[in-house]
């Protein structure tokens, strides 16, 4: 069958004509918003061509944004604009980031899979600058999204306040607004913070220092909270830690921090472990330590937060904790949901998520 198709695509690569045929059955509605394709081997065999056709025609199709791929769970097809639902109407929801990679890049994932399970499907967008988060959002208005999802930034309050004045549901994801009473779901910072300190303690550290940048309350505000949750941590085990043990940082510019980390790791009083504000922070301590001298976890204990790839993939892997992502993702579709099927008025909820320490290689008793 397929071959008799591409025949008359003779100008085309074997991939470009097997998505061409894939993208006529989108467009025609023959695969509904949110379906799941066939896999890459039965996808091969029924167009007689290898899976590494089938692997570069779902690769075009996925740049087009035709379709979306997910490790694990299987390829869907996603473009509300092309992907007639063969008359069933489809509910569309949106959610904005300041990223879609590093952090929320799962919990985005996730809440797409929750999200078609639901019967709805999620379109994201960024909402880096004022100018970005304002031409998306008319984007996603003219769609007629019957929901929201938006970790905002300081300018987010224009676009929440038009979203809500259309009576479209919000919820807030990782940081709220000031002044605003709104639906909202993050992963428990402090206790996060404070699982990744008492982990410390418990084996046998009590010269602890703490790397971050909780100054960052406009792009991190969940610095504050795990900041935070190290001190309780230390308060409620008797842990005094020295002013100066605490690397802080008002800047994004390495220069302005390294320096005081140098000194920190380089004194002879030094601490025995350093709890890392995030990954990107405890992968660039043990880098340090190793350019000083120190072994990790010998002579320094290093934990991050976040569970990143960078915390899988370091040279030393890194304990850390997990802000459990699918967990976020689902909850948050699901609140979301909520809202639009139920719209009486209710109380506004604040879900944290429990966090999970994964204790890898970067810490050890102290020698």
């Amino acid at each position: 069958m397929f071959n008799n198709y591409a025949q008359g695509l003779t100008m085309m690569t074997p991939s470009s004509a097997a998505a061409e045929k894939l993208r006529k059955d989108i467009h025609s509605g023959h695969y509904k918003i949110g379906q799941r394709l066939a896999n890459e081997h039965e996808l091969a065999s029924t167009f007689g061509v290898n899976r590494g056709t089938i692997r570069k025609a779902l690769k075009i199709l996925q740049e087009e944004r035709l379709i979306a791929r997910r490790q694990g769970h299987g390829t869907f097809v996603t473009n509300p604009t092309y992907a007639q639902p063969s008359g069933t109407a489809v509910s569309l929801l949106g959610a904005m980031s300041w990223e879609k990679e590093y952090y929320f890049g799962d919990i985005l994932s996730e809440a797409f899979l929750r999200s078609i399970s639901r019967g709805y499907m999620l379109t994201t967008t960024l909402n880096t600058t004022s100018d970005i988060e304002s031409r998306n959002a008319e984007a996603l208005m003219k769609s007629g999204i019957q929901g929201l999802i938006i970790s905002p930034k300081p300018h987010s309050i224009g676009t929440y306040r038009r979203f809500t004045e259309a009576g479209i549901p919000v919820v807030m994801l990782d940081s709220m607004l000031p002044n605003v009473d709104e639906d909202f779901v993050s992963v428990n910072d402090r206790m996060g913070a404070y699982m990744a300190t008492r982990h410390l303690i418990e084996l046998g550290h009590t010269r602890i220092g703490y790397v971050g940048n909780e100054n960052f309350r406009n792009d991190f505000p969940c610095g504050p909270d795990r900041l935070e949750g190290f001190n309780i941590a230390c308060m409620r085990h008797n842990i005094e830690v020295p002013q100066n043990w605490y690397v802080q940082s008002d800047s994004r510019v390495e220069s302005d921090y390294l320096p005081k980390l140098r000194n920190l790791l380089g004194q002879l009083n030094r601490p025995t472990a350093i709890v890392a504000f995030g990954d990107s922070w405890a992968v660039r301590i043990v880098q340090i330590a190793r350019e000083l001298g120190l072994k990790v976890p010998r002579d320094l204990s290093v934990t991050g937060f976040d569970n990143s790839e960078l915390s899988r993939t370091n040279f030393i892997p890194l304990t850390t904790v997990s802000p459990e992502p699918d967990e976020v993702g689902k909850t948050i579709i699901d609140l979301l949901i909520e809202r639009i099927e139920n719209p009486r008025p209710r109380p506004k909820r604040s879900i944290l998520i429990t966090p999970r320490l994964v204790v890898r290689e970067s810490t050890a008793k102290p020698s």
